[in-house]
């Protein structure tokens, strides 16, 4: 039976039949978008959301729906979740057959629907997938490593530091050493994403256009398809200094990265988003319990939100919130970052962290 959801799932992958079971589903605006489609759910939710609903393109189908806190699950639970109002992970595990039903009769694969544990499907991929074991490290479960860059893949950005970066306070040796530069073609200030080991798997560009929302455009997208939720940005640089201070603060954006580091906080990484994937919650559990977890949200994140991301790791961890709730330093209209106010306001937060051990 388990060979079955994988077979679907590499019919679906290989298929490419994300827009296709999303319409099913009657989730509206439907954009694909670098490693995933997003969508906005159905009507019965009652979510403006356009983005809300979001299936990764990657092995295991990883699907979260932002605004219901469906974070950590697959194109079955996505299902379960939409379709059939399974809203709890024990809910979701029991109707895994009506969800798989479904998917076959929506997508066509008829054939999957009635097979038990005593009539085995030969999988017609599976050349495919002893190509990709040959190609792919795993990283866990039957998610694999992203696929590796040339460096030479910067060479066809301008790689000279943005002006406008350098007025916000961001130094130009900062912006060098995070190789911070330009893409003609897209108009968009440009930064190389690495895996865990310094290989580049994308390129992330940010938009310099001031109307993008009212254009429709992304504010950041990424230049080449790679699985994020696998990948924290930073881990390669901020490794050493993590494990020498034995502490390693969590920020939702690079750029608070590149100023974190720039105020001599190297022991920093960036999730690309607000929300710790269980692959980048493992990456930090393996540097061993002695290692204090700093949750460095943005201003607009409540304390739920950070009970939220700590409850991920055990309650034996060491989690603290870099929570601006009491002096309210920064911005909640502007999403401040704990880093944007300048060095003193980020020292300050900082040694307030401290306060705030969560105990999720």
């Amino acid at each position: 039976m388990e060979n079955e959801f994988k077979l679907i799932k590499d019919r679906i992958l290989n298929e490419d039949r994300f827009e296709e079971i999303l319409v099913r589903m009657e989730c509206e605006h439907i954009t694909p978008k670098g490693n995933r489609y997003e969508a906005q759910l159905p009507h019965k939710f009652n979510s403006n959301n356009k983005r809300s609903v979001q299936i990764y393109v990657n092995e295991n189908l990883s699907c979260r729906v932002r605004s219901k806190g469906f974070s950590q699950g697959d194109i079955f639970g996505l299902v379960s979740f939409i379709v059939f109002d399974c809203y709890s992970e024990e809910q979701q595990n029991k109707n895994l057959p009506k969800a798989k039903r479904w998917i076959c009769e929506n997508l066509g694969y008829k054939e999957l629907i009635t097979n038990t544990h005593n009539s085995p499907v030969e999988d017609p991929l599976k050349w495919l997938k002893e190509v990709k074991k040959k190609r792919n490290k795993k990283v866990l479960d039957d998610t694999y490593e992203n696929l590796i860059l040339p460096d030479e893949i910067m060479n066809q950005f301008v790689l000279y530091p943005y002006l406008p970066y350098i007025q916000e306070g961001i130094k130009y040796e900062i912006q060098v050493e995070f190789q911070v530069g330009f893409d003609l073609l897209t108009e968009r200030v440009v930064y190389p994403i690495h895996n865990q080991y310094g290989d580049i798997v994308s390129v992330k560009g940010r938009t310099i256009d001031p109307l993008y929302k009212q254009k429709g455009i992304y504010k950041f997208l990424y230049l080449y398809n790679f699985n994020k939720m696998i990948e924290l940005y930073n881990w390669h640089r901020a490794l050493y200094y993590i494990l020498e201070k034995k502490e390693i603060i969590i920020f939702e954006g690079e750029k608070s990265c590149w100023l974190a580091t720039q105020f001599g906080y190297r022991n920093c990484v960036a999730i690309g988003g607000d929300d710790l994937s269980i692959y980048q919650i493992q990456m930090i559990k393996n540097l061993g319990i002695e290692i204090k977890i700093i949750l460095a949200l943005d201003k607009d994140k409540n304390p739920d939100d950070f009970k939220k991301q700590a409850k991920k790791f055990t309650n034996a961890r060491l989690v603290y919130a870099m929570w601006d709730g009491e002096t309210n330093l920064l911005s909640e209209d502007l999403k401040h970052s704990p880093v944007d106010l300048g060095k003193d306001v980020f020292n300050e937060l900082y040694q307030k962290s401290y306060k705030y051990r969560i105990f999720a």
